[in-house]
Parts: structure tokens; C-alpha cells; sequence
């Protein structure tokens, strides 16, 4: 896959390559008994490595930008997949007052803007919260907004891979936010006890990203393959738990400043091992969890969890 991006200059392949790819994945030995893959899964694939691609690009243009880069999601099969209906949403009942059409829609950047500083505001990405099934989706754009009797604005978003039939309005300050950005395997030490994740969650039927909590974190030496740790989260739209590795957490824009904090401790220790000084004597950093974490669970992690990496459709 990431030859076949490269061939097309990270751009998203036709759809019949998506379907032929989509095909083929859902046809091997490691997937049988599991939910197919969806062309909608590889499309998102897509999107994603082109999204790690921009950020990088940007990373490397301007070093000193104050937000980190997203990195791709390690699993392609860990994307955003189709509501669960596409009927019309139907009109509120609360009045609002019609505001006038928004004249050019605020879209995605492009790959093309990757030299961009990635803390202007066209490099600003979002995802919205759906009504249809409450989980989150990539924005690709503003078309309109309106102001309810309320005074609560709410805009109408086209979602990132659907069509005009899936457009939605949606509470700005509710249900918009900055996107939420997948894990690398070296920023598990970012994601604390009592943080708002954005969370895969896997069923039979369905799999979307949900908020969740993280209730517990057990670190674990990482290896060739990675990260290694393992974390214990509340989902908040139906209360369940489960233990899940960092390729299924997203975490928020605003955990930023501990990854700062992690590189300068790691960059202040390496320029003292050069110069022969001691680097703890200029560095006490300490990453502490939010004041309001919840209290850690005292069920402790299942001992025979397997450790073989899950089965990458790429």
C-alpha cells in the first residue's frame, strides 16, 4: 500500500484499486472469522498516510512549530468507518435563525500546503461528533451555519470519504473540535490516567472512534515491534471497559506540551553525556497526571494476555 501511494504521488488511488485492495485483505487466512475490510477502511488508509506525510513535511520545514505532528495510526484496519444509517437528518424542532450561505467552505488542506507552518490556521484540522450512531469522524468541510434560538451556532459538515447524503449539523462548541491525533509507539509516555482519548472500539457489527477515559496504564518495555504497554479505558457513550494497545488511542492536541517537555528532558540528557556532566543535575522533569484522574482500578491486567502484535491488512 504505501508503494501504491507513492505511485500515485499521495494521492488517494481510484476507487477500483480501493475495492480490489479491500478484496483482497478480507480474502486472507489472517482475517477469516473477522468483519471484512470495507473500501472505506482502505480510503481512510489512504487519508491517514497522507495526513503523517503532511505533518512530517511540516515538522521538518519549521522545527520549532508549538503543536506536534499527527503520526499515522499503526493498524490500517483501525479507521473510521460508515454511520451506522445514511437516512437524512431530520430537522430540528428548535427555531433558528438562517444565516447566510457561507460563500467559499472551509476544506482540509490539501498536500500540496505541506510546507505550510502547520500552526496556521488553514493547516487546522477537525473532526465532528455524529448524531447518528455519537462517534467521531474527520471534517472535510464547513458548508453553512446557523445561529438556534438558543444562541447555540451549529454548522453543517460533509465528513472526510462520505457524500453530500451523509452531511449533518452539528453543535460547534459540543460536538467540533481540533482532530485528535494518533499514537506513535514513542508517545505512550503522553498518554496518563484520567485523560480524554479518542478510542477505537471493535464489535461485531461496527467499529468507530469513541471518547473514552484512561483508567489505568501499564507500562511495558517496548521491543522491535513497538510500543508494548497496554491501557485499561472507560468508553463514555455506553460506560463499558477494555484493555487496549496504543495503535487504538488518539490522543488530544492538548497533551502537546508533555511531548515538548519529554523531548527537551530527552535532548538536555543527551548534550550532557556529550559534555560529561551529570543530566539530572539540570533537569527535573516530571510529567504529572491531571489533578481530577480518576482513582487507578485495583483489577489488575489480564498476566496471560497474548503478545503476538495484531494481524496489518498492509
Amino acid at each position: 500500500m504505501e508503494a501504491i501511494l507513492q505511485a500515485h504521488n499521495c494521492s488517494v488511488p481510484a476507487r477500483e484499486i480501493l475495492e480490489a485492495l479491500a478484496q483482497k485483505f478480507s480474502a486472507s487466512a489472517e482475517r477469516f472469522g473477522v468483519v471484512e475490510v470495507t473500501v472505506k477502511q482502505v480510503w481512510n488508509w489512504f487519508q491517514n498516510r497522507r495526513y503523517a506525510i503532511r505533518a512530517k513535511a511540516s515538522k521538518t520545514v519549521v522545527p520549532a512549530q508549538t503543536n506536534m505532528p499527527a503520526m499515522p495510526r499503526d493498524d490500517p484496519t483501525t479507521v473510521r468507518t460508515t454511520p451506522q444509517t445514511s437516512q437524512t437528518q431530520p430537522a430540528p424542532s428548535t427555531p433558528v435563525k438562517n444565516m447566510p450561505q457561507v460563500p467559499h467552505p472551509i476544506t482540509a488542506p490539501s498536500g500540496q500546503s505541506a510546507g505550510k507552518n502547520a500552526s496556521d490556521s488553514s493547516q487546522m484540522e477537525f473532526e465532528a461528533k455524529s448524531a447518528r450512531d455519537g462517534a467521531w469522524y474527520d471534517v472535510a468541510t464547513f458548508l453553512s451555519h446557523r445561529s438556534l434560538e438558543t444562541s447555540d451556532l451549529e454548522v453543517l459538515v460533509r465528513f472526510s470519504g462520505f457524500g453530500p447524503e451523509e452531511d449533518e449539523w452539528v453543535n460547534v462548541l459540543k460536538n467540533v473540535r481540533q482532530r485528535s491525533l494518533p499514537c506513535e509507539s514513542s508517545e505512550c509516555a503522553a498518554v496518563l490516567q484520567g485523560d480524554l482519548i479518542l478510542c477505537f472500539q471493535e464489535g461485531k457489527e461496527q467499529a468507530l472512534y469513541f471518547d473514552a477515559r484512561v483508567l489505568d496504564a501499564q507500562r511495558r518495555r517496548h521491543d522491535v515491534r513497538g510500543c508494548r504497554c497496554r491501557f485499561l479505558v472507560r468508553y463514555e457513550h455506553d460506560q463499558s471497559e477494555e484493555i487496549v494497545p496504543l495503535r487504538k488511542i488518539c490522543r488530544r492536541p492538548e497533551t502537546d506540551y508533555r511531548l515538548h517537555q519529554i523531548h527537551s528532558g530527552s535532548a538536555a540528557s543527551m548534550n550532557a553525556q556529550k559534555t560529561g556532566t551529570d543530566p539530572l543535575a539540570g533537569n527535573s522533569l516530571v510529567v504529572n497526571a491531571p489533578a481530577t484522574a480518576p482513582q487507578k482500578l485495583p483489577t489488575p491486567l489480564p498476566a496471560g494476555e497474548s503478545e503476538a502484535p495484531p494481524a496489518k491488512i498492509a
